[in-house]
């Protein structure tokens, strides 16, 4: 009997940027992480991988799409609302990440980090100020860990979009 073979090891995740193409896998990714409750149409993402194509990044293995982040350039006093398409500022000091989703599936891997990472890496790369988002579902400690401060008052034009994503949800931003 020859010894066992160690297990091979599994590929790493590659992050690139999303395609018209990768719309299906996405909606996958979005309702497995979010449930119904925060769902957004698959017209709006479409629409936001037409308009922000150089902020919205997966993480892929094996042609399976594990995570997602979906970002746009914008100012600082901008907070995009659920639902919504993206409207990207060309001449905006700050990266808004809209959407950060991961297959539970693939929980625990660090993809979230890994995107987390590549979008700072972005954000310095064309010298923006900073980062913002809008933390739901509990998920302020992960951004915490990752430099987000939670924004005690939010920008006035911004209370409106902060409230589509219903409540506990809360401004955070973190410099680049």
């Amino acid at each position: 009997m020859s010894p066992a073979q160690p297990p091979a090891h599994p590929t790493a995740w590659t992050v690139r940027p999303l395609r018209a193409t990768d719309l299906p896998a996405l909606m996958r990714v979005q309702v497995a992480a979010y449930g119904e409750g925060l769902v957004e149409p698959a017209a709006v993402q479409a629409q936001r991988l037409r308009e922000a194509p150089d902020t919205v990044w997966g993480a892929f293995r094996d042609r399976q799409l594990g995570a997602y982040l979906m970002a746009y350039r914008t100012r600082s006093d901008a907070i995009g609302a659920l639902h919504q398409g993206f409207a990207p500022d060309p001449q905006g000091n700050t990266l808004y990440l809209h959407d950060l989703a991961v297959h539970p599936e693939a929980a625990g891997q660090g993809l979230g980090s890994q995107l987390v990472a590549h979008a700072l890496a972005h954000a310095q790369a064309l010298g923006l100020q900073q980062l913002n988002l809008v933390a739901v579902q509990g998920s302020q400690g992960f951004w915490q860990a990752h430099g987000w401060a939670v924004l005690a008052a939010p920008p006035a034009q911004a209370v409106q979009a902060l409230a589509s994503y219903g409540p506990g949800a809360q401004v955070l931003t973190r410099p680049a």
